[in-house]
C-alpha cells in the first residue's frame, strides 16, 4: 500500500503530476548507462504507460455514461498484467509513456467541476469509483512505479 495521501489531491494538481512523469522517470533511467539498466526499471514506466491508457478509458467512460461498469483493474493496480518482453527500445517506451501521461491529463484539463462526483461500478466488487478518484489512482500508480524504478536503479 503507498504512503501516499492523495485524498486532497486536486484535478490541477494531478495533471502537473501526470505530466512530470514522464521527465521524471527520464532523468531516472539517464543516471545509468543503457546498457547498465535493470528491464524491470524499464517495465516500470512501460507498466506506468498502460495503466494511463487504461485509467483514461475508464475516466472517459465514467464521463459519458451513466455508471458504467469498469475492469477490475482500474481500481487494482496488481490486477494490471501486462506483457513486457523488453523489446521495446527505451526510447519508444518513454515515448509512449509521454503520450499516455499527456492524453489523461489533457482530458483531465477538460473535465468541468460538476463531472468529479460521476462514477462507475467496478466489475466483480461493486465498488463505485468516481471519476476523481480514477484520476487519483493514475497518480498513485505513476508515483509508485516511479520510485520502485528508482529503488532497483539505486541497486545498481
Amino acid at each position: 500500500m503507498s504512503g501516499l495521501d492523495l485524498s486532497r489531491l486536486a484535478p490541477d494538481d494531478a495533471v502537473a503530476a501526470l505530466r512530470s512523469y514522464p521527465r521524471r522517470f527520464r532523468e531516472v533511467f539517464t543516471s545509468v548507462a543503457e546498457d547498465d539498466l535493470p528491464h524491470e526499471a524499464v517495465e516500470h514506466a512501460d507498466h506506468v504507460a498502460r495503466s494511463m491508457a487504461l485509467l483514461g478509458e475508464a475516466l472517459r467512460k465514467v464521463l459519458v455514461q451513466d455508471h458504467p461498469t469498469l475492469l477490475p483493474a482500474v481500481a487494482d493496480d496488481s490486477a494490471r498484467e501486462w506483457a513486457f518482453d523488453g523489446s521495446s527500445s527505451l526510447d519508444d517506451v518513454l515515448a509512449f509513456l509521454t503520450m499516455e501521461c499527456n492524453a489523461l491529463a489533457d482530458v483531465i484539463a477538460e473535465v468541468p467541476s460538476d463531472a468529479w462526483t460521476r462514477s462507475g461500478i467496478v466489475a466483480g466488487s461493486g465498488r463505485e469509483m468516481s471519476a476523481l478518484e480514477i484520476v487519483r489512482e493514475a497518480v498513485r500508480t505513476g508515483a509508485e512505479h516511479l520510485r520502485a524504478a528508482e529503488r532497483l536503479i539505486s541497486r545498481q
